[in-house]
């Protein structure tokens, strides 16, 4: 290989070209890992970004756009001021968005401002559900129409979330 006068080297023309393809090629990893990166942070949203029920007698119902009665979802329950609903949220919304992809429907309750339409309606959907008292975060199942399990806490909440997310939750399958 002939040197410069400066003393380097001449490059031949596969060496340059070598080097342009693997620099192209780092440089579209980069940015996909950029925009990978990206969408993970921002995607995420907030909880008023889903669908929310304001009332209870309508918790344990849900109806399709043709008012067929949902058979399969998810009610996830969450107050603003509650410590752990904050903790959990990116982990809860990043699952929530991957189930909604896979035709399972979770809802969202917002406790502090979910409404009673007749005195006992608290009562009732809490008796439905084999609770004394509405804790967040929760989750509340519903398959085939009726009311299947009550998750409590950050880990019951994040563990089947992703069981669900994962299709590995039995009685959606």
């Amino acid at each position: 290989m002939a040197t410069y006068k400066t003393g380097f080297k001449k490059q031949s023309s596969e060496l340059i070209l070598l080097k342009i393809i693997v620099g192209t090629i780092g440089a579209v990893l980069l940015i996909v890992l950029a925009v990978f990166l990206y969408d993970l942070a921002v995607s995420i949203g907030s909880y008023d970004d889903y669908t929310h029920i304001t009332k209870y007698d309508d918790i344990l119902t849900q109806v399709d756009e043709d008012d067929v009665q949902l058979q399969d979802y998810i009610i996830y329950f969450y107050n603003d001021e509650c410590e752990n609903c904050a903790a959990i949220q990116k982990d809860a919304l990043r699952l929530v968005a991957r189930i909604n992809r896979n035709d399972t429907v979770v809802f969202f309750v917002n406790t502090a401002e979910i409404t009673e339409a007749t005195a006992g309606d608290r009562d009732d959907f809490l008796g439905a559900i084999n609770e004394s008292s509405l804790r967040t975060p929760m989750l509340v199942v519903v398959n085939d129409g009726d009311f299947e399990e009550v998750a409590v806490g950050s880990t019951n909440v994040l563990e089947l979330l992703t069981t669900v997310k994962n299709g590995d939750y039995d009685p959606f399958n």
